[in-house]
């Protein structure tokens, strides 16, 4: 075979590899969510489905969910068992809200005295760090613990980007509220006798 042969030859060996390896000339996928929140988000829009979650187990925690009457959607994220058992929610089951818009305004009552956030929707909550990144580590996290006694609530806040400098997960570890009650206050907490003055809580 003659040298202009042997370079045709390999030119068509060329073409043929580019064309059909690996079967398509397209780019590799790339690690996009799996839905697609590329476009901009206008927080009035529909949801294509009802919002009905209560309690969602994730990978690393717990996250409750309200609906209260008035309209949005309170969120309580790093949920624990004390949590669940001050919201009356089972520890290892999912939830999903309640029919009766009285039980769902007492369930959000409950979430607001643990310090819950307020969003237009669930939706806006969950793409929050996609459309506005570093937003949610800016955002005040309030942590409540109430004596068992009735006696006034101790209340931590800081904004949650910034809770790991002061060891905030301890709280987490508490096994019931008097014992949390002990973490907020070695923490720097406040106390408030009269907790509808603690300027931090929607009661």
């Amino acid at each position: 075979m003659s040298a202009s042969s042997q370079i045709i030859s390999l030119i068509i060996i060329g073409f043929i590899m580019f064309r059909f390896w690996p079967f398509s000339r397209d780019t590799a996928p790339s690690h996009k969510p799996k839905h697609d929140l590329s476009y901009e988000y206008d927080g009035n829009q529909d949801t294509t489905e009802p919002e009905t979650h209560r309690v969602v187990f994730g990978a690393l925690w717990t996250t409750v969910y309200g609906y209260p009457s008035s309209g949005g959607v309170l969120v309580l994220p790093f949920c624990n068992g004390v949590d669940l058992s001050f919201l009356q929610l089972a520890r290892f089951k999912p939830a999903e809200r309640s029919d009766d818009p009285v039980a769902e305004d007492q369930h959000c009552a409950r979430m607001r005295a643990l310090g819950a956030w307020k969003f237009t929707s669930a939706y806006e909550y969950e793409t929050m760090d996609f459309f506005h990144p570093g937003t949610l580590d800016k955002k005040m996290l309030v942590v409540t613990a109430w004596p068992r006694s009735g006696a006034g609530v101790w209340v931590f806040k800081t904004p949650m980007g910034q809770g790991y400098k002061k060891g905030l997960a301890r709280v987490w570890n508490a096994l019931d509220m008097d014992e949390r009650c002990e973490m907020v206050k070695g923490l720097g907490g406040t106390f408030y006798e009269d907790p509808a003055k603690c300027p931090d809580l929607e009661l």
